[in-house]
């Protein structure tokens, strides 16, 4: 394991983390998260509220409002049918991913033994497997992951000239944007999916399924996304950047409830856009006199974030 910095130690400790809920009476007893809500016009994020993206930057984790332009459908339809054989009919373009191998380890069909979550990730080099239209929303998505990231380093007061540097160019659409569509077995006596923080810049979540929770300060939330909306999140290394800035952005830790449904119900789906940096960039953080340092390798950072998120119980490891 790659070894942390003494600057990622301190901002990326791991915590102490309760048991996942199922989604049933036992989620329903959580307290909902009030979750800020944002639009984005003219290339930027607009909150209501002057406080409002303050206080989304501290709970690490706010919705977004879907623009007109960007059609859900084929993301959706993905989502729902990747893991299922092929049948012979007008679907089949969105199904038979188990089968399909990508050449980096971490991508193509993933299936978590411990939990009743199982993938199919796929980084932007590698899209042209996906449908056109799946392939034309991670496009939209990744633009859009673009406008959060740069509002938020603006609000942060990050200076632009610095930006294509401490990001590895994701803030000019470089680096490495990944789409992972996720399924959630209910047939499995498990965890939905495992706390854990990302370990990039920012993640975008298409979830119409009730499920995700998340823990801000010492508690555990419900986080359902508001109709027609995306949830945000930030990683790793938006917090590391910003930990001794005045806006720190805060790494949000999240899972996902245990998936309870009758035979023959629909079972619950989602899909994600991750903005990461390059394997090869290196990872930043502010002093409190405004410059940068190099503190990681961009493995490393990947690594901690793997880690840091860590169970009460061995056996959930």
């Amino acid at each position: 394991m790659s070894r942390q910095t003494p600057a990622m130690e301190q901002t990326l400790r791991p915590v102490e983390l309760p048991e996942l809920p199922g989604d049933g009476a036992e989620s329903s007893r959580l307290p909902e998260l009030r979750m800020q809500r944002a639009r984005v016009a003219g290339g930027q994020l607009h909150f209501d509220g002057a406080t409002a993206l303050d206080e989304a930057l501290r709970h690490g984790i706010f919705s977004v409002e879907i623009p007109p332009e960007m059609a859900m459908t084929a993301g959706d339809l993905f989502a729902h049918n990747f893991f299922r054989a092929k049948e012979g009919d007008e679907l089949d373009e969105f199904r038979g991913y188990r089968e399909v191998h990508l050449e980096a380890g971490y991508e193509g069909f993933v299936d978590h033994e411990v939990d009743q979550w199982e993938n199919f990730y796929a980084e932007r080099r590698n899209w042209p497997c996906l449908p056109d239209g799946v392939v034309r929303l991670g496009e939209q998505l990744s633009e859009l992951g673009v406008v959060v990231l740069r509002s938020v380093l603006r609000h942060a007061a990050v200076p632009e000239g610095d930006w294509p540097k401490v990001t590895g160019g994701v803030t000019e659409g470089l680096g490495h944007h990944m789409l992972g569509f996720n399924h959630f077995r209910p047939e499995k006596p498990v965890r939905g999916a495992k706390f854990h923080r990302d370990s990039g810049w920012v993640t975008l979540v298409r979830a119409t399924d009730p499920g995700l929770v998340c823990l801000v300060g010492d508690r555990m939330f419900r986080a359902s996304t508001p109709p027609g909306h995306l949830v945000v999140n930030f990683g790793s290394s938006m917090e590391v950047l910003t930990q001794q800035l005045q806006r720190r952005v805060h790494a949000v830790v999240h899972g996902v409830a245990r998936t309870e449904r009758r035979p023959g119900a629909r079972h619950r789906t989602s899909y994600v856009l991750f903005l990461d940096s390059d394997l090869r960039a290196a990872i930043y953080r502010y002093d409190d006199e405004g410059v940068a340092h190099r503190v990681a390798r961009r493995g490393s950072a990947k690594e901690a974030a793997r880690v840091l998120a860590r169970p009460v119980h061995s056996s959930e490891s």
